[in-house]
């Protein structure tokens, strides 16, 4: 009777350690899983329209690549066109590459970026290396240099405060250039 009854003893613990030892490993599993970094959605040559409260268009945002990685709030574009449609003041923006944040309503342009006004002649051309647009305020901003040309015109500037919806523009700091009327 001592011998059977080691047996069922011995088989029971044997299930027990084994079965805490599975399940345990599959948690890790799940755990490794969930904490590894991928990307969760990519697009080429995209364009994503965004409408206001009103069902009209806000913005259009077009590239050559996107991607988001799973763990992130950002967007990684490359090569954004990125057109404001306000009915006071439209322009089109193009960079290297952008940054979308969902969540601060924020896209920020990197490298070569250009800023052109539209439907305007002479239209109004800024030039920086990194600017930062809040899509829901409308406001452009950047700390970097600005080259802000319109027709023969020419303005400079430590960084700059755009204001699309009030077409309010402030220099922050080095402003120099100069102004030439046009016909």
């Amino acid at each position: 009777m001592k011998g059977p009854l080691s047996l069922i003893i011995f088989l029971f613990l044997a299930i027990i350690a084994w079965w805490s030892i599975t399940e345990k490993h599959e948690e890790e599993q799940l755990q490794q899983a969930k904490s590894k970094s991928y990307v969760e959605i990519f697009m080429n040559e995209f364009e994503i329209t965004t409408m206001n409260e009103n069902g009209s268009p806000n913005y259009i945002l077009n590239g050559s690549y996107l991607q988001r990685y799973n763990d992130s709030d950002e967007t990684e574009v490359q090569k954004p066109v990125f057109n404001l449609l306000q009915k006071n003041g439209q322009w089109k923006i193009s960079a290297d590459n952008a940054i979308i944040n969902d969540k601060n309503e924020t896209i920020q342009l990197n490298n070569n970026v250009i800023m052109q006004q539209q439907n305007i002649e002479p239209a109004i051309t800024i030039r920086t290396q990194r600017l930062l647009i809040n899509t829901k305020t409308q406001i452009a901003q950047t700390q970097t240099q600005v080259n802000i040309t319109q027709g023969q015109s020419l303005l400079k500037a430590k960084g700059m405060i755009f204001n699309n919806l009030t077409s309010e523009l402030e220099l922050l700091s080095n402003v120099s250039g100069y102004y030439l009327p046009y016909d």
